[in-house]
């Protein structure tokens, strides 16, 4: 048996993009400043001008400049420090069940490479896809992210199919931009979903896990380092 996760969202509340970016921020204060030019582009990003994979890449500026070995660290420390401890308990033990039995897990995230391999490891996922970022020593302005580009939508097909991967048992997400890879799954298990994003998987097993912030509230400690 093969079952399919999503990360964001599913396995814990949020986005682990903003909650890595707020970790940074609280430790090095002056790296906000690096927020200026991501505002920018969010405006390119709004008329269209950056899509979303460009928009990701000068997102992670606020890294820019910092170590390859000084960023892996800051990773392991925000997934054992921050997001384990955030992880539904209903969710995970749909996870643990899955092992027990033997099966195939995958943690297919759009998030970063840089802590998503982490989650997997932590929570021993079989294989553990996330958005790959080209090696550096340190931190470009904008890294680049190799083709087929960002670990989302139909790309996330790619890349199981790299694993050999093209039909699985289950999927697990709470996101409608993961119906693509909901279509090779026999079934779906929706964790806190939208009301239209519900209606279009019919039969779907859904689960409300609490625990989730207001996202006015997180963006704002996001954006101000709190």
């Amino acid at each position: 048996m093969i079952a399919l996760f999503d990360m964001d969202g599913t396995l814990f509340p949020g986005d682990s993009q903003l909650r890595f970016a707020r970790r940074v921020l609280r430790r090095h204060g002056l790296r906000r400043l690096y927020l200026l030019p991501v505002a920018v582009c969010g405006i390119l990003r709004a008329l269209r001008i950056f899509n979303t994979e460009r928009m990701k890449r000068a997102f992670l500026c606020y890294a820019w400049g910092m170590k390859a070995d000084e960023l892996d660290a800051e990773c392991r420390a925000f997934v054992t420090e921050e997001l384990i401890p955030a992880l539904y308990p209903p969710v995970l033990a749909k996870l643990r069940a899955h092992q027990a039995a033997g099966d195939t897990t995958v943690l297919c995230s759009a998030s970063p490479d840089w802590w998503t391999q982490h989650v997997g490891r932590e929570l021993g996922f079989t294989h553990c896809i996330g958005t790959p970022i080209s090696p550096f020593d340190r931190v470009p302005f904008m890294p680049r992210i190799p083709a087929p580009g960002n670990n989302k939508g139909a790309n996330k097909l790619i890349r199981l199919a790299a694993l050999g991967i093209e039909r699985a048992d289950v999927g697990y997400t709470d996101s409608a931009a993961d119906l693509p890879m909901l279509s090779i799954c026999e079934r779906a298990v929706l964790v806190n979903p939208k009301a239209k994003f519900a209606a279009q998987v019919p039969g779907a097993e859904i689960l409300r896990p609490p625990g989730k912030e207001p996202l006015p509230r997180f963006l704002a400690s996001c954006l101000l380092g709190l």
